[in-house]
């Protein structure tokens, strides 16, 4: 035996003024009376229990000092060998991953929504705390919860209250499992303590094989526990919902939504889609078991705003029934035409319902003229060129804004021979057997990338500087058959695309669990302080601004996220978005290494420590005492 506080024992040292205060006898006063008749027969009555008397006096002088003893062995907190060998050293860790929200309940309660409380995480967070209330005075538990990452939620304590807390503060999340992060962790901190034990609480509907690694191979010195929750594997959900651009409007978006049956059986159900909280379109689906079906909406004609997929369905897990995306906003790109007249090139450019198209004269252009994305000059080049977006088709060849790449005399066989099929401008388009009146020989500058050529000679080339991009077209488009052909509108929106650097949309889509990242365009040194980010239930965060840069790592819960900087405003959709999420059911290669149950109970007189008895017995002999002491006085 040791004691925690070997100091203590010093307090034995009080037994000496008791043992003093017992046998101090008080000096009796003398007084005259008129007879001693009463105190004689007063005196033999006193004689006949002296020697009860006397022992009641040891007895109690024995009490007092065995009190001390009690009182100053319970100060000093006593340790057994025994007892230490047999303490417990637990690592609690919780799943809280979307999976842990399906509820196992019936069908007819989801449907009521009686059973919202009845998640596998609640369920996991009760066990738990049956675990708690298990522990003895000399048993520490650890908790931790993992979704992705882990979290320390206690460090390791026999502190009830702390851990009950800790098992209380894990919120669900709609984040995918991966609970390899925290095993390792567990295997860390367990090897630094005796007789250590993890105990996980999850469904393992995924394990990955370096997570089978660390449950087969967790070592001899730590026993492991893995703990299923839940059962149910019916499951129907939306495993993917993205924005993308139209492969064949380059100006419109396209959405992908792909639903999975994750159950063992046929399911029917409706897929609801809303745009701003609005419904737009329902469409029916009927799925075999462990089937995939997917489908691309399109001709969306909104101005940007918030895309929700819904399925109608009662199943186990509601997480993946909501998807969310981001539709961008379809901003107007104001364009100027410069031409005498060229009504295939206005027909192309006006049918567009995305370009702000505005035409001029070559004698009205002004080169200080602001506000447009893209000019194209038509048979005419200016004095000079500033930097931006230019077009220029078939220039005057004493053009000075051209004159330094040296443009020659006609072709003699002008003709398409070979072209750039993979870029970005020439995309989707076929230029054989054009027929084409007139081109001349133009020697492009060296930094000219050639997308089209007449033999040797290019007559299509694009000019790419640090602030100014320019697409030349040696042909004379009028004296030519490319308007008549498909290939031509094509052309004008791939260049329109091209210069605003467009070939995908701006990535406006999250997984649960990843960082939010924004940087402003500028250097940030005008950028406000800080940003404010509202998610789904209108939680708002205050998030600084670190050189016009925001990383927010708070998207645990699906839905949709808006940054707002000053008076701008951004929207992230973020979404579950994943298969192996859906399939509820527990993975069939962890099956065998699950444990039912871990039982704490032990020996009811190994509840408390040692010092808590001592106290207990310490009262109990003081209400002894205190009851001779009053029959003595009586006496």
């Amino acid at each position: 035996m040791n004691f925690l506080s070997p100091t203590s024992l010093l307090l034995f040292g009080l037994a000496a003024p008791i043992v003093l205060l017992y046998i101090l006898k008080l000096r009796r006063r003398r007084e005259p009376v008129s007879t001693l008749m009463f105190w004689e027969q007063l005196f033999k009555e006193k004689q006949t229990t002296s020697l009860f008397q006397k022992l009641k006096h040891l007895l109690s002088l024995l009490l007092q000092l065995l009190f001390l003893t009690l009182l100053v062995l319970a100060i000093a907190r006593p340790q057994f060998a025994f007892i230490t060998k047999s303490a417990r050293h637990i690592i609690l860790i919780i799943d809280h991953s979307a999976s842990m929200n399906a509820q196992e309940s019936s069908d007819e309660e989801r449907e009521s929504n009686r059973a919202a409380s009845n998640s596998r995480l609640e369920s996991a967070k009760q066990r738990a705390l049956r675990m708690v209330e298990g522990l003895r005075f000399m048993d520490e538990m650890m908790v931790i919860s993992c979704h992705a990452k882990p979290t320390i939620h206690s460090p390791f304590t026999n502190h009830r209250k702390s851990l009950r807390g800790a098992i209380q503060s894990i919120q669900p999340t709609d984040i995918r499992t991966n609970l390899e992060p925290a095993l390792g962790l567990a295997h860390a901190v367990a090897r630094t303590k005796p007789s250590a034990e993890i105990v996980i609480f999850s469904d393992f509907q995924t394990v990955s094989e370096e997570m089978l690694t660390q449950l087969h191979d967790s070592g001899d010195e730590i026993t492991l526990h893995p703990i299923q929750v839940g059962a149910v594997s019916d499951n129907v959900g939306i495993t993917q919902f993205r924005v993308r651009k139209s492969l064949v409007n380059a100006f419109d978006y396209q959405t992908l939504l792909t639903v999975v049956n994750a159950s063992e059986e046929k399911k029917k159900c409706n897929v609801e889609l809303y745009f701003n909280e609005g419904l737009f379109d329902v469409r029916p689906y009927t799925l075999a078991p462990g089937e995939s079906k997917s489908e691309i909406f399109g001709n969306f004609t909104f101005e940007g705003g918030q895309l929700k997929a819904v399925l109608d369905v009662a199943d186990a897990l509601h997480t993946d029934n909501v998807a969310y995306a981001a539709l961008p906003k379809r901003e107007h790109i104001p364009v100027l035409l410069v031409t005498e007249e060229n009504p295939f090139l206005e027909k192309a450019l006006s049918v567009d319902e995305n370009l702000s198209l505005s035409v001029t004269r070559p004698e009205d252009y002004d080169a200080n003229a602001t506000g447009y994305n893209v000019v194209i000059f038509d048979r005419f080049a200016p004095q000079t060129l500033g930097d931006g977006n230019y077009m220029i088709v078939y220039p005057p060849k004493k053009s000075p804004a051209v004159a330094s790449w040296e443009i020659g005399d006609p072709l003699d066989t002008p003709i398409v021979t070979d072209w750039e099929r993979t870029h970005p401008i020439l995309r989707h388009v076929h230029l054989e057997n054009v027929q084409i009146g007139e081109a001349y020989h133009v020697k492009p500058p060296a930094t000219a990338a050639v997308l089209a050529r007449s033999f040797e000679d290019p007559v299509l080339f694009v000019d790419v500087t640090p602030k100014r991009k320019i697409v030349f077209a040696a042909i004379d488009i009028l004296q030519s058959d490319l308007p008549l052909r498909i290939a031509f509108p094509v052309i004008i929106a791939n260049t329109i695309q091209w210069f605003q650097d467009s070939s995908g949309i701006e990535e406006y889509h999250l997984h649960t669990g990843e960082v939010l990242t924004w940087k402003s365009d500028g250097d940030g040194t005008d950028a406000p302080a800080t940003a404010t980010i509202t998610g789904p239930g209108d939680q708002t965060w205050e998030t600084a601004l670190e050189r016009g840069e925001v990383l927010f790592d708070r998207t645990e819960i699906a839905g949709f996220y808006t940054l707002k900087i000053g008076d701008s405003e951004k929207m992230w959709a973020v979404n579950l978005s994943d298969d192996s999420e859906s399939h509820i059911g527990v993975d069939a290669s962890v099956e065998d290494l699950l444990t039912p149950e871990v039982t704490l109970v032990g020996s009811s007189l190994l509840q408390y420590p040692p010092w808590v008895y001592l106290v207990f017995l310490a009262a109990v002999l003081s209400v002894v005492e205190w009851f001779l002491y009053q029959r003595r006085r009586i006496d």
